[in-house]
């Protein structure tokens, strides 16, 4: 039986809408032996019943970092009517998600657990649709390939959820180098812009789940930190890439099609 890990970091958020989808993901995934992983800030409300809820094997609380200097060093932000990302969440988000990935790592060499494939699995999203199709394309998964959602792709694509083999995930560790390569190239800061650019220039390669649909249970407002402007080059990338995104669906809808 394969192994899958299931990475739940940063924030203990709105989970018990969540428990539903991750029943459903069970159910689908059930010839996967599923394995939860969790790299948590530290000093959360309500732990014991959530570690207790999602049957969490391997926990670590971590401290969240101060991000001023990176922060200062981002120039432009994306926005739409006065709103945008605010950057010091984002570089929370990825500093959870990486001291996973390392504590991950950790536990599988110690334990021998042999994980097979890793999931970025968030405890404020629901499924909307199609999750029976994530099995199938899961399959097909190769290596240095994400799967991500079909939904929810913004400026670039979703960090929401997706999954990669384990080796393929790992490299995820490196996503903060090219965080401050962003900043120096003055380069606008858009959280599914930045994933985008990293996994493209890094040679990893897109695939996207047909027609499965997630939906994010809440959405904060953020008011800008930095001037929400987008330069001309980083305006043409997100058309690019927003077409290419298009195809990707339009090639695995095909492929479903005429199997």
């Amino acid at each position: 039986m394969k192994k899958i890990a299931f990475l739940i970091s940063g924030n203990i958020r709105i989970y018990e809408k969540n428990l539903i989808f991750f029943e459903e993901i069970k159910k689908i995934l059930k010839d996967y032996e599923i394995i939860i992983v969790s790299s948590i800030w530290e000093n959360q409300e309500d732990l014991e019943n959530f570690k207790e809820k999602y049957k969490i094997k391997f926990i670590n609380e971590i401290k969240q970092k101060n991000w001023k200097d990176k922060i200062n060093a981002v120039k432009f932000v994306t926005g739409e009517e006065n709103l945008s990302w605010k950057i010091e969440n984002v570089f929370h988000m990825w500093h959870s998600i990486v001291e996973s990935v390392h504590f991950l790592e950790k536990i599988n060499s110690e334990n021998n657990l042999n994980i097979d494939y890793v999931c970025r699995f968030r405890t404020d999203i629901i499924n909307l649709k199609n999750i029976e199709n994530l099995k199938n394309d899961l399959i097909d998964l190769e290596n240095e390939e994400f799967l991500i959602s079909s939904n929810r792709h913004f400026k670039g694509i979703t960090d929401l959820f997706f999954i990669a083999k384990y080796q393929t995930f790992l490299k995820l560790k490196n996503i903060f180098s090219f965080f401050d390569k962003f900043s120096q190239e003055n380069r606008v800061f858009n959280p599914e812009y930045i994933f985008y650019c990293f996994l493209s220039e890094s040679k990893f390669r897109i695939k996207i789940a047909h027609k499965f649909n997630l939906a994010l249970i809440r959405m904060e407002e953020a008011k800008p930190t930095k001037h929400v402007y987008v330069p001309l080059k980083d305006k043409i990338n997100m058309k690019v890439i927003k077409r290419k995104i298009k195809l990707l669906k339009l090639i695995n809808s095909l492929k479903y099609i005429f199997k």
